[in-house]
């Protein structure tokens, strides 16, 4: 009767999960389709703004070419809608969360949707608007060779960008994944269920998605991010599925 209960409600969490998600796939389509029409002007100001000497005529610095350009275009604008998605998706897993968690596992939710869903946004923010510049400005006046004249390749500096806000990105939703599995008791022997599939996702996602730029650093990044997430994620009050917490020093 007990198992039979467990399972019901299980399944009434798992359905309102997959309407969560439903909303938040549908939010992200009309997100995509508002900043559609800002990518390419948001593309010149940025590349304007760098403090690098692309000459009077741009002639330091190579064009996109026409698949470049394509890829560079729905990079950006992917990452826009995801960066802008977080803080609302949060907003909705903190009302789905919030009937069945206690006070103290309510305050580590919310620390964690704050670091995750608002602090990472902000992250990716300032790492286009100073982070980047800066680095071109200080390999610029430490890194280049007197009388080398110095040429910039557009698309590459924009996968560079793009690939670390990709990385920040799926971080956020691993460390999220994880740890909402441990909160809601989807627990086997001490483990999140899903865990190892979560990893080999959030892993695959990465070495399969990063910018050729990314070539030397895939497999240290994506190490980075998993373990990370998974060390996170642990630090989630465990709900076994009868109700059970487990203590903080006994977990496994």
């Amino acid at each position: 009767m007990v198992d039979a209960i467990e399972s019901e409600n299980l399944s009434e969490h798992l359905l309102e999960l997959n309407s969560l998600l439903m909303r938040a796939s549908i939010a992200l389509v009309l997100i995509s389709i508002l900043w559609s029409p800002f990518i390419d002007n948001l593309i010149q100001i940025w590349i304007e703004n760098l403090p690098i000497q692309t000459g009077p005529s741009n002639e330091n610095m190579s064009v996109f070419g026409p698949y470049e350009w394509i890829q560079v275009r729905w990079g950006l604008l992917l990452l826009l809608s995801l960066t802008t998605l977080l803080p609302l998706l949060s907003i909705q897993i903190y009302r789905f969360s919030r009937p069945g968690l206690y006070p103290s596992e309510k305050n580590w939710l919310s620390s964690v949707l704050l670091l995750t869903t608002t602090i990472i946004p902000f992250a990716i923010f300032s790492i286009w608007h100073w982070g980047l510049p800066f680095l071109f400005d200080f390999a610029t006046r430490y890194g280049t060779p007197d009388g080398v004249l110095v040429r910039y390749d557009a698309p590459s500096i924009f996968s560079l960008a793009i690939g670390i806000s990709w990385v920040l990105i799926v971080w956020s939703v691993t460390t999220i994944s994880l740890s909402l599995t441990r909160v809601f008791g989807l627990l086997e022997d001490g483990n999140s269920r899903f865990r190892f599939r979560l990893i080999a996702i959030s892993a695959s996602i990465l070495i399969l998605t990063l910018p050729v730029e990314f070539d030397g650093l895939r497999i240290i990044a994506t190490f980075l991010v998993v373990y990370s997430s998974d060390s996170i994620s642990k630090s989630a009050p465990v709900v076994f599925p009868s109700g059970q917490i487990l203590p903080n020093d006994t977990r496994t």
